[in-house]
């Protein structure tokens, strides 16, 4: 019997449709529960119909104009980000910033988390999602891994590092030029919390590591798994905590900062296609996040590992795509199949 169980449970309901002259309408209703956390989702293929019919595509006019106007006082712009952005003391950080290619790494002005840093990725403004250059991306992980050193080296309480992005207005950003955020934290936020004690319970019932399994399973089925580059596996979540949500894990190491330069490499490479891979199907806007527990941890099972997913597109009035179901219920909507999404991703490895 396998160590991983994907359980799914399925509805069927009938409703008279106003849109069909009030005639029957099947509906089949799907929740996916997550193996490691319970997590649901849900999924109905009907409401792709809904998807064209309350959502729009990308405006171009409209992003043309937000490109045009954000970048009149971007602080992150030109020779803006030498006056704009604060620094580290030199203590931490010698020069005050880290600088790699075009990544630029400093202290978040407000912060959530004892270490809180932004990583400015490039010198353009603005980029479409192909036009996220895995060297760009690369470099910006490089100056996080740098500045995560930097602070293990003086703090032994900073023990979780999230790695994260958000792009454009949908997925929460306040400024357009593409960024990063970085938390080091002596605790972990929520989501993180609970994958590392659920892979710790798992480990110590079944005596291996959650996600090694995970990777043997996914990749023996091939159904949800997608590719591999360098010691990284890239899967479609089975039951996702968003839209088109890619994970990858790293089939040994559990610590960002110990990552090496060949990790970060394939790594970015890896996110470098699944952003192509988004903008084929429409989309612009994403999140995602890099998490990490520090190696001076008891043994977990636990992964370094990335969650990336799509958010709402650009457009006039556009509708926030998180609801009472993600908000409260905590339960994701699925829009594209897990085991379709993986057959459209693949092309892009």
């Amino acid at each position: 019997m396998a160590k991983i169980q994907f359980e799914s449970f399925t509805s069927d309901l009938t409703i008279l449709n106003p849109f069909k002259d009030f005639s029957e309408e099947l509906h089949r209703v799907e929740i996916r529960k997550d193996p490691l956390l319970g997590n649901t989702s849900v999924y109905n293929p009907r409401l792709r119909d809904k998807v064209k019919f309350f959502f729009g595509d990308c405006d171009d006019k409209l992003i043309s104009a937000l490109k045009e106007e954000s970048a009149r006082n971007c602080i992150f712009c030109s020779d803006r980000i030498e006056k704009n952005t604060p620094r580290y003391p030199p203590s931490l950080v010698p020069e005050g910033r880290i600088k790699m290619g075009e990544a630029v790494l400093f202290p978040n002005l407000f912060p959530v988390g004892k270490y809180h840093s932004v990583i400015v990725l490039s010198k353009a403004h603005f980029l479409k999602l192909s036009e996220f250059q895995s060297g760009l991306i690369e470099d910006g992980l490089k100056a996080a891994q740098i500045f995560v050193n930097s602070v293990y080296r003086q703090d032994p309480s900073a023990r979780f590092v999230a790695v994260n992005a958000n792009y454009l207005f949908p997925a929460g950003a306040t400024l357009v030029h593409p960024h990063l955020q970085m938390l080091i934290s002596p605790i972990p936020f929520s989501y993180h919390d609970r994958l590392i004690e659920a892979s710790r319970s798992y480990y110590l019932e079944k005596g291996s590591s959650y996600f090694q399994d995970l990777i043997d399973e996914e990749r023996g089925a091939g159904s949800r798994y997608v590719a591999r580059t360098g010691r990284w596996h890239w899967l479609t979540a089975f039951s996702p905590i968003g839209i088109n949500e890619i994970i990858a894990l790293h089939e040994g190491e559990n610590d960002f900062g110990a990552l090496l330069e060949d990790d970060l490499r394939a790594l970015s490479s890896g996110i470098s296609r699944v952003l192509t891979s988004y903008e084929s199907l429409g989309h612009l806007s994403f999140n995602y996040s890099i998490l990490s527990q520090r190696n001076n941890q008891p043994k977990s099972g636990y992964r370094c590992l990335l969650k990336i997913i799509s958010r709402q597109n650009l457009y006039p009035n556009y509708r926030n795509d998180d609801y009472f179901l993600q908000k409260l219920l905590q339960s994701e909507l699925i829009i594209n199949l897990p085991e379709d999404l993986t057959v459209k991703l693949r092309g892009f490895f």
